[in-house]
């Protein structure tokens, strides 16, 4: 399993991409990343399981949350239900020119229990995004146009007053290529033996340098990325195949199956076999959405 870039929907001169999730059965979204910010609305649903960075959270019908830059996310559905969800990925290059501070932005907003003293500011979010689902169900024409853009900014406005909260990234000067050449990597190699130190040789770093890349961009270091890989692709052999433990762990890259188990309990909560025995009856892989 790689780790994707969603297949989203492009409209020619609006400064984001946008996808809707319709469906009534059980769905599965396999990991992926996007370069920019994506917002989500849980329209109509019963729980929705998000997984962003190995962090699972539970969203209900009503309920709207973000997505970081680069920060590594999937969906799953736990039984048959009508579900409808909406979602905007921003487009980063835009944000950052007319916003430039938005390059440090870190979002926390998962869902009305998280709104706090920015309750009204959630409601306003809610209006702008159902505004913009239903302009976007129209012909696109200029003055269509110019509304769904009056409450895309609004929505931009909302984000960054209420629910930005920058972390310190120590005064790392961005390396966006080096860390798209080592993810590509990781994601590619990740049965390999290959480790934070292997990849710093590879490619004329050190460790250090290659760390500092990835805590101030994907707010993990390489090694717990490299290990966030391996046990998202476990995890994808053990809902999808009858394999043996002993195979996933040698083929996700883990030394023994004991390391696999105790890597998998300490994600999860659950060994390998009993999460097998809990949750593949549920999961349908969406490959539309990938």
């Amino acid at each position: 399993m790689k780790i994707l870039h969603e297949n989203v929907q492009p409209l020619a001169q609006l400064p984001f991409k946008y996808y809707k999730h319709n469906f009534n059965e059980n769905l599965v979204v396999d990991p992926h990343w996007h370069q920019g910010i994506e917002i989500n609305y849980l329209v109509q649903g019963d729980t929705l399981n998000f997984v962003t960075a190995g962090k699972t959270m539970k969203y209900h019908s009503g309920d709207i949350w973000t997505v970081n830059h680069r920060d590594i996310h999937s969906v799953n559905t736990t039984k048959k239900a009508p579900f409808l969800e909406f979602g905007l990925i921003i487009d980063d290059n835009f944000l950052q020119q007319q916003v430039p501070a938005s390059k440090d932005w870190h979002l926390i907003l998962n869902g009305i229990n998280s709104t706090h003293d920015h309750y009204q500011s959630y409601q306003r979010i809610k209006t702008h995004l159902t505004n913009i689902q239903l302009l976007l169900e129209k012909p696109l024409t200029d003055l269509t146009r110019l509304n769904i853009l009056s409450h895309f900014y609004g929505l931009l406005n909302e984000l960054g007053e209420n629910f930005n909260h920058p972390e310190s990234n120590n005064h790392v000067n961005p390396n966006l290529s080096l860390l798209d050449t080592v993810m590509s990597n990781i994601n590619k190699n990740y049965a390999k033996e290959i480790d934070g130190n292997t990849l710093a040789t590879e490619f004329h770093t050190s460790l250090t340098t290659l760390n500092q890349q990835f805590n101030t961009n994907v707010q993990m270091s390489v090694n717990r990325y490299l290990r966030l890989i391996r046990l998202l692709n476990s995890r994808k052999l053990l809902l999808e195949s009858d394999r043996s433990i002993d195979y996933i762990a040698n083929s996700c890259g883990f030394s023994s199956g004991k390391t696999f188990n105790r890597n998998f309990k300490a994600w999860k909560g659950q060994t390998p076999s009993d999460y097998r025995s809990s949750f593949s009856k549920y999961h349908k892989i969406d490959t539309n959405c990938l």
